[in-house]
This record gives C-alpha cells, sequence and structure tokens, in this order.
C-alpha cells in the first residue's frame, strides 16, 4: 500500500515539478502566464493518474490530489473542471452514483468559500464524513476498521504534505521573482553609479576652463569654448547611458589615437596643475576603429586616479607603443602603490579603497576597452602603478 502511495505521488507530482522549475527559470513571465501553466499541469497530472495511476481500494483518494491543489490554490475555473473530471472517475472506479461525487465536491468548493478555515481540514474532514457515511449505510460492503483508520491517518498526512510542499514552491517561486527584482534594481543602480563617477570628470574640467576663462583673450576664449563644448557633449552621452539604464552603447569608426590621446594630454594638464606630467605621444597618424567620446572616457579616468595616488612630489607619465597588430597606452604614475589583494579585485563593480569612490571608474572603463576588443591591465609595486591600454589597429589601414 505504501508502496503504491509513493508511485502514485511520484507520478502526479512530475507535472507540478516542471511547473516549478518553469517558474524559477523563466526569465520573464506574467501573473496570467503563472496561472495558465498551473492549471495546465493541474489537468496533466489528472491525466497521468487516471492513464497510469493504481488507485484500487482506499487508494482512489489520491486521484482527488489535483482537484485538492485546484483548490487550495483558489483556481475556480480549474475546481469545477477537476469536480466534473474526478466524479466520473470515480464513478467508473466504485459504481457509487455519479451525483454523489459531485455533490460532495461541488459542497467543498462552496463550503472553502463561505468559510474561513484552513482548506486541509476541511477537505479532509468532509472526505472522512463521505467515507463513514459510505461504509455505514453500505454503499461499500467491505469495511475493514484497522484499514479504515490506516487509511485516515495516511490520507491526511498525504494532504498535510501536499499543502506544504505546494506552499514552498510558492515560496521559492516568490523569492526568486524578488531577486530577480532586487537584480534589476541593483543594475539600475550601478547605472547610476557609473554615470554619477563618470560625470565628475568632464565637469571637473569644465570648471577648470571656466576657472581660467579670460575674456579679453580671444584666442584662448575660442579655444576654452570649443573645449568646454567638447566635454558637455561628452556629459550628454554619459546621461545618454543613465536613460538606457546600464545599456553601453559603442559607435565606431576610425579615428586617429594619436589625435585622441593629444586631446587627453592637453586636458590631464590642466587636471594635474599642482603635480608634474610627462607624455611622449607622436604625431604620427595611427588609425583604429574607436568611439572617440569612450575612449577619451577611459583615458581621462585614467589619469584622474593616477593623479590621486601621488604624493606630493609625484608625478605621471604617458607614452605609447606600436606593435604589429595593436597599439599599446602605458599611463604610469610613482605614487603609493596597490597591494597584490586590491590589485585582483581591481575593476570589479563597487569595490574601492577610496573613501568616496564608488567602485566603478575601472570597472566602466575596462568594459568600454573590452567592447573596442581590447584589454586594460593593471601593474603595480611600491614605486607605482602602470595602466596598461591595448587596442587593435584599423587593419585596412595598416
Amino acid at each position: 500500500m505504501l508502496a503504491s502511495i509513493f508511485l502514485n505521488l511520484l507520478l502526479m507530482s512530475f507535472p507540478f515539478c516542471c511547473y516549478f522549475i518553469y517558474l524559477v527559470y523563466s526569465k520573464v513571465i506574467s501573473e496570467k502566464e503563472k496561472i495558465l501553466f498551473l492549471d495546465l499541469a493541474l489537468l496533466t497530472s489528472f491525466y497521468l493518474g487516471v492513464r497510469f495511476g493504481d488507485f484500487r481500494g482506499y487508494l482512489s483518494f489520491m486521484i482527488t490530489i489535483p482537484l485538492f491543489i485546484s483548490m487550495y490554490k483558489k483556481r475556480d475555473i480549474s475546481s469545477i473542471i477537476l469536480i466534473i473530471l474526478t466524479s466520473f472517475f470515480l464513478y467508473e472506479l466504485s459504481g457509487i452514483s455519479i451525483y454523489f461525487f459531485a455533490i460532495k465536491y461541488f459542497v467543498i468548493f462552496i463550503l472553502l468559500k463561505l468559510i474561513r478555515i484552513k482548506t486541509v481540514n476541511l477537505y479532509f474532514l468532509c472526505e472522512i464524513l463521505f467515507i463513514i457515511f459510505i461504509n455505514v449505510f453500505s454503499l461499500k460492503s467491505n469495511m475493514n476498521i484497522v484499514y479504515l483508520f490506516l487509511y485516515i491517518i495516511i490520507y491526511y498526512i498525504v494532504l498535510s504534505m501536499v499543502a506544504n510542499i505546494s506552499d514552498r514552491f510558492g515560496n521559492v517561486s516568490n523569492a526568486y521573482e524578488t531577486l530577480q527584482k532586487i537584480t534589476k534594481e541593483k543594475k539600475l543602480y550601478e547605472s547610476l553609479f557609473k554615470i554619477t563617477h563618470e560625470i565628475k570628470n568632464p565637469l571637473a574640467v569644465c570648471k577648470g576652463y571656466l576657472d581660467m576663462f579670460d575674456i579679453n583673450n580671444e584666442a584662448k576664449a575660442n579655444k576654452y569654448i570649443n573645449i568646454i563644448n567638447q566635454e558637455i557633449d561628452r556629459t550628454l552621452l554619459l546621461l545618454k547611458d543613465f536613460s538606457s539604464a546600464c545599456k553601453l552603447d559603442i559607435n565606431t569608426s576610425c579615428m586617429d589615437i594619436n589625435m585622441l590621446l593629444m586631446d587627453v594630454c592637453d586636458e590631464a594638464a590642466l587636471l594635474m596643475r599642482t603635480n608634474k606630467f610627462r607624455y611622449d605621444v607622436s604625431e604620427d597618424e595611427i588609425y583604429i576603429e574607436g568611439d572617440y567620446n569612450r575612449l577619451k572616457q577611459v583615458f581621462i579616468n585614467i589619469l584622474k586616479n593616477a593623479k590621486e595616488s601621488l604624493n606630493k612630489n609625484g608625478k605621471v607619465s604617458l607614452w605609447t607603443e606600436l606593435q604589429k597588430e595593436y597599439f599599446i597606452i602605458y599611463i604610469k604614475d610613482n605614487g603609493k602603490g596597490i597591494s597584490k589583494e586590491d590589485l585582483e579585485k581591481i575593476g570589479t563593480a563597487f569595490y574601492t579603497t577610496k573613501k568616496n569612490g564608488t567602485g566603478l571608474g575601472v570597472c566602466f572603463s575596462r568594459e568600454i576597452v573590452e567592447k573596442h576588443g581590447g584589454k586594460l591591465e593593471y601593474t603595480s609595486s611600491n614605486n607605482g602603478t602602470i595602466a596598461k591600454v591595448t587596442l587593435p589597429l584599423n587593419k585596412p589601414s595598416n
């Protein structure tokens, strides 16, 4: 008997396991879709039970498990359908009037709507009263008190177990949904932190040039206005990133990387007024497929980090190296360096050693470089840190 109960439970629980797995691993699922697949699981469970299950004698109660779950989950339409199907099956199995079964389950269905009582207890009580009625009034002749008592205990255990598992499935599913929402919110916050961090750089440049702005010096004023316009455009591009919630768009075109580096070095010289900044950038035209504004973000961010690591007499150097298929930019500072533990974690989102840092500058920069098919690597010692940016050359120009 126990073996048959276990096999029947295994058979009829299979659709619900599939339903649960679908809920957990489906990335997008609406409430209507949940209800649809739950109803499908209920009907499939009933079909498998009827087609392959063993419900002879006292085991007949197990075919009502899908009906019990539908009532427990308050699925009205599927409950009515299963009441009709279950009544037909039990009628054919026992020979007792189909109306008897239909009335019994409709009474349970209505009572669950009207009375605030635990579904398991009410359903179990109604079923037991029905069994006693059958045996006492000899609607079923073979009455065995021992088997009847054992049946009642097993029946309540099975119903309680089914209800408990159903609740746990629901809790896990809800927890997973909550996790998905938290993940989406985290991506939104990450996008916000990226924009907040990166927007500081162009604003700092604008402020620096505005402080040096001299309306009486027309040549310098025109030069500063062009630079300020470029930085405002870059700021607007960063704000566009925020609106796309962490989607990083890279619009590449054929560009002269040395021209970009000269532009970056001019701005870096302003950012590091009180510190020495040396650079060696060739005037040769070296072409790559790149996004000018994005790569500018990267180099300004690296130089800004290098500046912040310097002591009073520190300095930053920038130089380049041309290889067969790659163009490499080195940015070195002679600051305090990065520990081995921090170096392993550098570039991890939200990881920072700065007091007011967000931990997204290097992460964002590395993402941009990788989308260009390149690499951003850091090496460090007590004598300072070197950032190495490797970018692929434009092959047709090569």
